[in-house]
This record gives C-alpha cells, sequence and structure tokens, in this order.
C-alpha cells in the first residue's frame, strides 16, 4: 500500500502537534518547579534573616551585661538616658551573593525610680539607706523581611 500525498503531510502536519505539546508540557513543568524552588527558597530566606538577627541581639544583651558600670551610665554610654534614643544602620549578616542584611538598632537606658537624685531617681536616703543605683538598658533590633517590619528588644537591669 503506497501513501499519498495528502497522507504524508497529514502526518507531518500531527508530528508538529505532537512536538508543540510535549514542549508546553515542558515548559508547565518547567515554570512549577521554578515556583516551588522560589517559595522553597523566601522561606529558607525568612528563616535565615531571623537567626541573624537573633544572633545580632543576643551579642547586644551580652555587650550590655558586659560593659562596665560606669561607662554604662556615663555620658559617653551608648545607651542615652531616656528620652534620648540612640539610633544606628547596621549590618546583621550576609546573604549569598553578598547582599547586606541590614536593620535599624535603638539604644536607650532608664534609671530606677528609686535611685537617688544624683543618679536619675526619685528616691532618698531613708527609701535607698545603701545609695544603690539600678539602671534598665533597653536595645530594640528594627528590621524587614518583604514588606512585614519586625522587632526584637532586649532589656538588661544592671545594679551596683
Amino acid at each position: 500500500m503506497r501513501l499519498t500525498n495528502s497522507n504524508r503531510s497529514r502526518e507531518r502536519g500531527s508530528a508538529l502537534v505532537d512536538i508543540a505539546l510535549s514542549f508546553a508540557a515542558l515548559v508547565t513543568v518547567s515554570l512549577l518547579s521554578l515556583k516551588a524552588s522560589t517559595v522553597t527558597t523566601s522561606s529558607l530566606s525568612w528563616t535565615v534573616k531571623q537567626a541573624m538577627t537573633d544572633a545580632y541581639i543576643t551579642r547586644e544583651t551580652a555587650m550590655s551585661s558586659r560593659i562596665p558600670f560606669e561607662l554604662a551610665v556615663s555620658n559617653s554610654s551608648p545607651w542615652p538616658t531616656y528620652p534620648s534614643i540612640a539610633t544606628t544602620q547596621v549590618v546583621v549578616g550576609k546573604l549569598p551573593g553578598a547582599k547586606d542584611v541590614t536593620a535599624t538598632l535603638h539604644r536607650t537606658r532608664f534609671p530606677d525610680a528609686n535611685n537617688l537624685n544624683s543618679a536619675g531617681g526619685t528616691g532618698t536616703a531613708t527609701s535607698n539607706p545603701s545609695s544603690s543605683e539600678a539602671w534598665k538598658l533597653e536595645s530594640l533590633l528594627v528590621y524587614n523581611i518583604g514588606p512585614r517590619q519586625y522587632v526584637k528588644s532586649r532589656t538588661t537591669l544592671r545594679v551596683r
């Protein structure tokens, strides 16, 4: 049996349709795979940024605990007396591709109400006979992940 020209062109045309359908299926699978990997990567990025900011605020807590008391309550302290606030842009880490992860660090300190007047409080020799002094050193780290803003805060109580 011999194929005529019209049968041959139908076979060629159906091969072209098969190739087009195969290509469409391949593109669809590729796009779905790309979307799945993007979703996975974005959630990993959120986790990595949370870990970086946790590490930074932990470092901040360690610093507020270890700074000499005299420096912590001096005029040159990194934690100014409230209502003054020290604000600094900080780099908390780097993402792959050397992309900086930045945040804003706010610091301030509050005197205890029972401190003597010389130490910022309203205490008296009767209410504070040992002339003890207490300060709360507060650090707030404000950062963005995508469109959302997050805040982590730590307060350290220093007493002498």
